[in-house]
């Protein structure tokens, strides 16, 4: 049902002989071609002196803060776990399909489930940052750190999870943009299917997409149309924009306004200006 590595994945094996850019929220239309499109050494040099806001990507940071280790008692998703501690962690920076979901995306959702259950049940893991901070549901934000390497890597590189910047939780973004562009050129896990990214067409429902789609009307300098489907809304100005640009988008969409929604009926606010490139 995957495609499966050849070698297990490791900070040792990954590959960083391209240069890459990780997107910052004042980058050019032209950098965003680049970053999509694995540009030549030569090429990427030459951008970053033109452009001082691209930040060449790395290896994942080593973590600043690490709590006490705690045991991991339960997998609750392929991005949540329960801890001994009774915490229950939301990791960041990522993002699995839900296992309710049908389809491909429920398949994948388990397959992210069984794996974590298989890296992480009964070990013991150290989270990142801490004290790590909360969201609205109570559930810690954070990032396991697995003596070398976060879990995010992991199911990322396999296909099994999706980059997504939701600031101020966004330390990993950049080095796994990286790692999923391995993992897309390579057809892992979901990306063996081709059904990624997601046509405005297919949007049915609320949720996280990962989306591609043309401008077809500009509301605003915050925000746009994607096909005549969903409406776009910006954290920031951006007077690039035009119609007929195509973009991939990413983050959690849901119904328009009542007021908007018999003419484009959905909505996607994004939380970072890195969750939506432009593609040729």
């Amino acid at each position: 049902m995957y495609a499966k590595s050849a070698t297990p994945f490791t900070l040792e094996n990954r590959r960083f002989s391209t240069p890459e850019v990780a997107l910052t929220a004042s980058t050019s239309v032209l950098v965003d071609a680049l970053f999509r499109t694995r540009t030549s050494v030569k090429a990427t040099v030459l951008i970053a002196l033109v452009y001082p806001s691209v930040v060449f990507a790395v290896p994942c940071p080593t973590p600043k803060t690490l709590s006490p280790k705690f045991v991991v008692n339960r997998i609750i998703d392929g991005d949540t776990v329960s801890l001994d501690n009774s915490s229950r962690v939301r990791l960041t920076g990522f993002n699995s399909f839900e296992l309710k979901d049908s389809g491909w995306k429920g398949r994948s959702a388990r397959e992210a489930k069984r794996k974590v259950t298989e890296w992480l049940l009964g070990k013991k893991v150290h989270l990142t940052p801490w004290p790590a901070p909360a969201d609205r549901y109570g559930r810690l934000l954070g990032n396991l750190w697995l003596t070398g390497e976060y879990l995010g890597e992991l199911l990322v590189a396999e296909g099994l999870a999706l980059t997504v910047s939701v600031p101020p939780q966004s330390t990993l973004v950049s080095c796994l943009s990286s790692i999923e562009w391995d993992a897309r050129d390579a057809g892992k896990g979901f990306w063996s299917l081709g059904q990624l990214p997601e046509r405005m067409q297919a949007l049915d429902k609320n949720g996280f997409r990962f989306g591609v789609g043309s401008v077809t009307e500009i509301i605003n300098p915050k925000s746009f149309i994607l096909d005549g489907r969903l409406r776009v809304l910006l954290p920031e100005a951006d007077p690039n924009i035009k119609v007929g640009i195509r973009f991939e988008v990413r983050g959690w969409v849901s119904r328009s306004p009542k007021w908007l929604r018999k003419r484009v009926p959905w909505t996607l606010k994004l939380k970072d200006m890195t969750n939506r490139v432009r593609v040729f």
